[in-house]
């Protein structure tokens, strides 16, 4: 019996059907789930020993192109899984190509971010090497019986061992060594392809149902009584940040804090929570899905959304005779989709007058965007100017959650940012932190504290009973931070000088203070839009009264409710 040939081939086999099951494996499955191996390649390994038709070059270069296809797969799904704790959907994650090179190079500088990704280019090259020199071998030895015998052997074993395990896993514990990652994967793909086909008729529909068309012109927003709106999203904000044992204490203390302050300040609070679209990143796709009141879960529906005629957020604002600014310190491109959502004036990263350093991936601090809307849109007395709705996209605490800028106590020294060059940055340097869970951890806390603090400067000098401030989190943050949970809740806090114009977040479910409780309800964002014009837009003529002893006894009846 030739037993070389057949260690030769056993060897072989089990090495490329290792390599292939491989990528599919999360870091947090390993070591129990290092060892598996793909049931598809034994079984393609199986073929090329046993059918004499598959036995030439073309089909070896077939092999190998699906190899390293399914090498390109695996590793998107895997930086997905990590990143928006959900798997890879081809037909919808391709524009995320863009983004993978923009955080590679913010966190690891230029040549370190291209390194990495020239580094992960190498492993669908070297699959198809690999493969090609396995098959050309297995080829060659299909000439022995007894490797063929041992090739038909290894395929029907593999096969029959994930028929077991999948119809009997408690025989098996959390152990699986055989895996159909890449074959369900490659079908996955081909499934959802066809599925979007349908999304767009459906999409348009639901695009053109808007109730809010029908409240007269003089209602709109009445409610509000020409308060300014100020809607802050901050980056990465989700449940677990006050669930999870690993923040919870930090960012608990810092919500307590921040409530002392805004009682000492004179401001009320309420607060509740609200489903994000998605998790762990794409924060435009949550924003948007605020704005227009639907829900954009991916790219292409955000991309059928900025083609359609949906009146968002903003419009109606403007409507009822606000001025809508946008401040988007992120984007620092064109941004075509920036028409459709209308705002009087955008202003991005370039538009800011910042004159200080970047910190990391982050273009400026948040605490400086928010001086610039005070500066720029708020300089005059609210009677002396119209009323403005301003929606933010705050980044101190987006990902890689380090370097962080200082908080600077007096904000009249902020001027156009310069002052930051001579201010030490925190939290280390994000090439390192991305090495070390426990570390990345910690610094996501701090960098979500630090953009608490900022807003909670902020609202003791900037709120009152003129102004609403609405703080919501975008999405839960990236898996490897957020850890084990299905959970897409974020926060939303609300604070104002005037109690009354926190009575319809107070009946919409919403409770007193800067804490939610986890038993309160949660409803989508996509909600929000139609909660909020329709909450401040009054059935009849009557304005929501404020200050005075009607608005107090409002106030204190809430906080016993």
């Amino acid at each position: 019996m030739p037993v070389l040939p057949i260690l030769s081939y056993l060897l072989l086999a089990l090495g490329l059907s290792w390599l292939v099951a491989l990528p599919f494996r999360l870091p947090t499955e390993w070591p129990t789930h290092l060892v598996a191996f793909s049931v598809e390649a034994l079984i393609v390994l199986a073929a090329l020993a046993l059918v004499p038709a598959l036995q030439s070059r073309r089909v070896r270069h077939l092999v190998a192109a699906l190899v390293a296809l399914t090498a390109i797969l695996a590793l998107g799904d895997l930086m997905i899984r990590l990143a928006l704790n959900r798997p890879l959907n081809l037909a919808l994650d391709l524009p995320l190509v863009r983004a993978l090179y923009d955080l590679a190079t913010g966190t690891f500088g230029l040549w370190g971010g291209l390194a990495l990704l020239a580094g992960l280019g190498l492993i669908p090259l070297a699959a198809y090497g690999l493969t090609m020199l396995a098959t050309r071998s297995v080829q060659r030895m299909a000439r022995h019986r007894a490797v063929r015998a041992a090739a038909l052997l290894l395929a029907l074993t593999g096969g029959t061992v994930q028929i077991l395990q999948a119809e009997k896993p408690e025989y098996f514990g959390t152990y699986w060594p055989a895996s159909t990652s890449a074959g369900v994967t490659l079908a996955s793909q081909w499934t959802q392809f066809r599925t979007l086909r349908t999304v767009e008729p459906a999409f348009r529909t639901a695009e053109a149902e808007d109730g809010l068309r029908d409240i007269p012109q003089g209602r709109l927003l009445a409610g509000l009584n020409g308060a300014d709106v100020v809607l802050a999203f901050i980056e990465s904000y989700g449940e677990s940040a006050l669930a999870d044992p690993l923040y919870a204490p930090h960012i608990g203390a810092r919500l307590e804090g921040f409530a002392a302050t805004a009682k000492a300040a004179g401001l009320h609070t309420a607060s509740g929570w609200l489903v994000s679209s998605i998790t762990g990143g794409q924060s435009w796709l949550a924003h948007a899905s605020v704005l227009s009141g639907l829900t954009i879960d991916s790219q292409q529906r955000y991309d059928l959304l900025t083609t359609g005629s949906r009146r968002t957020l903003e419009r109606y604002f403007a409507k009822a005779g606000y001025r809508t600014v946008a401040f988007e310190p992120a984007i620092t491109r064109p941004w075509p989709a920036g028409d459709f959502f209308g705002f009087d004036a955008t202003l991005s990263a370039a538009d800011m007058g910042y004159r200080g350093p970047a910190f990391g991936w982050k273009t400026m601090p948040d605490q400086f965007t928010l001086h610039r809307f005070e500066q720029t849109e708020r300089r005059l007395p609210a009677g002396e100017r119209p009323p403005v709705f301003a929606k933010f996209s705050l980044i101190d605490s987006h990902a890689p959650f380090a370097p962080l800028a200082p908080l600077v106590a007096d904000w009249e020294r902020l001027g156009d940012g310069a002052l930051f060059h001579d201010l030490p940055p925190e939290g280390g340097e994000p090439d390192s932190l991305w090495q070390d869970t426990g570390r990345l951890r910690q610094a996501y806390a701090a960098s979500l504290d630090r953009a608490l603090e900022v807003l909670q400067s902020y609202a003791a000098r900037h709120v009152d009973d003129r102004t609403v401030l609405i703080l919501l989190g975008d999405h839960q943050p990236p898996g490897i931070i957020a850890g084990d949970t299905e959970s897409q809740a974020v926060p939303i806090h609300v604070l104002s000088g005037d109690p009354a114009l926190l009575a319809p977040f107070l009946d919409w479910g919403f409770r007193p203070g800067m804490t939610p409780a986890p038993d309160q309800p949660q409803p989508p964002m996509a909600a929000f839009r139609d909660f909020l014009v329709q909450g401040f837009s009054p059935q009849d003529d009557r304005r929501i009264a404020r200050s005075g002893a009607a608005a107090v006894e409002l106030d204190g009846a809430r906080q016993s409710h």
